[in-house]
């Protein structure tokens, strides 16, 4: 017991469990396995989403733009990630120009499936924080772009980054969960959805993934989730 206590997941190994249930799901069903993983995606990073907001009406918090970046569940390590600002009016674009998921698809050679997260998971995140709010992302790192970049409709003028800032430092790490939890929620999140569209065909695709995770990263790296 004290062992599994010590195992601890990575953005590498949510990212490579994303990436397999994509590889398995595409390689079975082509263009239906495609648009099942987008739907797959879009109902995890909704739910994602939801949860935020959940936290935000919890603490007496309007669900509006400041709040839906404040509330983010994750925090890259050092040197994950490189992001930054491209302009705060009349609209909120940033980049992100360094990504450990893609760092991590392209370690594993599963790039060509891992870049599928990429195309709505953003958004399906923002909308599910609020049903109002729509973005987009205009270029991607792991479509083979020189950055990700996202627009989010909405200004973010001097005196609201102030505000962001000092609502990130009021709400401090409660909002964050680690990887165990992030990568626990995507393995049940996304075997809901396979098993909801495929039936008994979508368990046989859950199996391979689960194979396939164990035998990059160790058994213990299942029960961890599965504890979850």
């Amino acid at each position: 017991m004290e062992n599994k206590k010590l195992v601890q997941c990575e953005i590498e190994h949510h990212a490579t469990l994303f990436a397999l249930f994509a590889k398995f799901t595409i390689e079975s069903f082509a263009e239906r396995g495609e648009k099942i993983i987008f739907n797959a995606i879009e109902k995890y990073g909704h739910e994602r989403g939801k949860r935020m907001a959940e936290r935000a009406i919890r603490n007496g918090d309007s669900l509006d733009f400041i709040n839906s970046q404040a509330y983010g569940e994750w925090v890259p390590k050092e040197g994950q990630m490189e992001f930054g600002i491209i302009e705060t009016e009349p609209e909120f674009v940033s980049k992100a120009t360094k990504c450990e998921w893609c760092g991590s698809w392209k370690k594993h050679n599963l790039l060509q499936y891992g870049k599928y997260y990429c195309v709505n998971i953003d958004s399906a995140v923002f909308n599910g924080f609020n049903e109002n709010f729509h973005m987009t992302v205009s270029s991607n790192l792991s479509f083979g772009a020189d950055r990700c970049e996202f627009h989010f409709g909405h200004a973010m003028s001097d005196e609201d980054m102030v505000k962001l800032s000092q609502k990130r430092a009021e709400l401090g790490t409660s909002c964050t969960r680690d990887f165990n939890f992030h990568t626990a929620h995507l393995l049940n999140s996304i075997s809901e959805t396979l098993i909801s569209e495929l039936g008994e065909e979508g368990k046989v695709i859950i199996n391979k993934v689960l194979e396939g995770y164990v035998a990059l990263f160790g058994r213990e790296y299942l029960e961890v989730l599965e504890e979850k």
